[in-house]
């Protein structure tokens, strides 16, 4: 595997613990963000070239943009819009066609998976707010999966 992307593996715990958190109650706190930037920092030098973070920082930036919109439109969530800035971090700059690529599935995946969580014999059995609330997507679940599969694809 490359080297670059040890750093994405580190943060896929992270991730996952964010999505839990939105599942549970359709929110992703601050410190899973903090915590994701904490680990860029700290794995950065030791895995991305100079330039490369450069090339990163502008892409998380274009994507908290995109997403400050969104979520000025009421589209995404505030903590989905973080959470997904944050993980651009991680994304080697030759990558980014590929992440966006198993961005869009892990959406597909995870709106499918929220479609069946939603059906009312099994809503009512999970005390999650993303089970009673229709219409509403838990990024957080795309957002983990993405790395996956994106990694997955890598070793593939």
């Amino acid at each position: 595997m490359r080297p670059d992307l040890v750093p994405l593996l580190v943060l896929i715990p992270v991730l996952l613990s964010a999505a839990l958190s939105d599942l549970r109650a359709l929110r992703i706190p601050n410190s899973h963000v903090l915590t994701a930037l904490a680990l860029f920092v700290l794995s950065a030098g030791a895995f991305v070239t100079l330039p490369e973070i450069a090339l990163r920082l502008i892409a998380a930036t274009i994507v908290l943009g995109i997403g400050f919109g969104l979520f000025a439109l009421r589209l995404f969530g505030g903590g989905d819009v973080k959470m997904l800035a944050a993980t651009t971090l991680f994304i080697p700059s030759d990558l980014w066609l590929n992440f966006a690529q198993a961005l869009s599935v892990a959406l597909l995946l995870g709106s499918a998976g929220i479609v069946l969580l939603q059906r009312p014999a099994l809503a009512r059995r999970l005390p999650w707010e993303s089970a009673r609330q229709t219409g509403r997507l838990p990024m957080g679940i795309s957002i983990a999966l993405t790395p996956l599969l994106l990694i997955g694809a890598q070793l593939w």
